[in-house]
């Protein structure tokens, strides 16, 4: 059987290492904005290779709002 304090002691060193990593990852972003957070965001994400870039474009997708989407009367 595991004593109290050794439970408790183990749970606080993991909350504190996570706390770490997330304050770790936010200074990095706010720095140098290479950080864990928002490295893929609405702009989308920066090709990986070179090979990837020399793929055709994707197709393009428009959105039309509803109203112009009914039939106009002539």
């Amino acid at each position: 059987m595991v004593p109290l304090w050794l439970q408790h002691l183990l749970v606080l060193a993991a909350v504190a290492g996570a706390a770490a990593y997330v304050v770790r990852q936010a200074v990095a972003t706010l720095r140098a904005g290479k950080g864990g957070f928002g490295s893929c965001c609405a702009k989308g994400c920066q090709p990986q290779s070179q090979s990837q870039s020399k793929a055709p474009p994707p197709e393009r997708i428009v959105f039309l709002p509803v109203e112009s989407l009914t039939a106009r009367r002539k």
